[in-house]
């Protein structure tokens, strides 16, 4: 279903190798490791076989992230720490484990690796941080056609087409929590956690659909604004200009391309808002809406689901 592979600008990504329908899920992928604490990151990897260290390492770093100095003085705590402890344990091929005290080399990889480990992982819940194999390969895009997340009933992060994919086409994931945030301060934040410019369709000013998207996103939060200021005025909200916004933020998302779990919670908030003031068709509405965003991205199978299927059920809508 999908291959990795070079494109143009971007290193490594994984592109459709056939036309993935919408909500098929693309990629099941268990963690090579998982960690509670960035403190425990280099030791999980040096227990991992040679291959697996040596592909991890050919995972994408922003040189941003952090000064060669700091990586250096990093390292050199942790050599000094490990040193104390009784040195470090360390997979060998045959399953076997041996110790050894930290070197030069240790201090040295220590800030290499924990740069892969900081512009890689995934948050599954509970605080803990994963790594994985083909999941991180996965290239970003403001308007993404896919979402991963944990399924806590396979103990795998999955991957779901939330549009149809096209043969060749790269399939995409935001690394962004979609909030609205105009282009600018999506470009800072790519640049300052991941040390790329996003050069995606909704970032791309010079087409008319960029230039629309923005104005539009522009537009939407002069209406937040506008909204919050009257309710702090009038310490009254008006129930039902609330959820014409949310509605209007919704439809504003759809347009655009966007799909997903913030959406679907968007929905259920929306949803629950108009059965609290008596709009029960439109509560219908969005809360089967929301579901089927929810299915589409998790899966039924996935607690996430479940969760959804409550949370429409308390509405006492159906």
């Amino acid at each position: 279903m999908y291959q990795i592979r070079h494109t143009a600008a971007k290193g490594l990504g994984v592109f459709a190798t056939r036309n993935i329908p919408r909500g098929s899920r693309i990629l099941s992928e268990k963690p090579v490791f998982l960690v509670k604490s960035e403190k425990d990151v280099y030791n999980a990897f040096r227990s991992l076989h040679e291959q697996d260290r040596n592909e991890l390492m050919q995972l994408s770093v922003s040189s941003q992230r952090r000064s060669n100095l700091l990586g250096w003085a990093e390292g050199l705590w942790h050599a000094s720490r490990q040193a104390l402890s009784g040195g470090l344990v360390v997979a060998r091929g045959d399953s076997q484990t041996k110790t050894r005290l930290p070197d030069l080399y240790s201090i040295t990889e220590y800030p290499a690796v924990l740069n892969v480990f900081r512009n890689n992982n995934f948050d599954i819940g509970n605080g803990t941080q994963a790594i994985f194999k083909d999941i991180c390969r996965l290239n970003h895009a403001c308007i993404p056609n896919a979402q991963g997340n944990f399924n806590s009933n396979l103990d795998r992060f999955t991957i779901h087409a939330l549009r149809p994919i096209s043969e060749d086409e790269e399939i995409t994931l935001s690394y962004l929590a979609e909030h609205g945030a105009s282009r600018d301060a999506r470009q800072h934040r790519l640049k300052s956690n991941y040390g790329f410019p996003c050069d995606c369709p909704a970032c791309d000013s010079t087409t008319e659909r960029g230039k629309l998207d923005e104005e539009a996103r522009q537009k939407m939060q002069s209406r937040l604004h506008s909204y919050a200021q009257s309710v702090s005025e009038h310490d009254c909200p008006d129930q039902a200009a609330e959820l014409e916004i949310m509605n209007q933020m919704i439809e504003m998302r759809e347009e655009q391309g966007l799909a997903g779990r913030e959406l679907a919670t968007m929905c259920f908030s929306a949803a629950e808002l108009a059965a609290k003031i008596g709009r029960r068709d439109v509560a219908l509405k969005l809360a089967n809406k929301g579901l089927r965003l929810d299915e589409d991205a998790v899966g039924t199978d996935n607690p996430i689901f479940e969760e959804s299927q409550a949370r429409v059920r308390a509405m006492a809508i159906v």
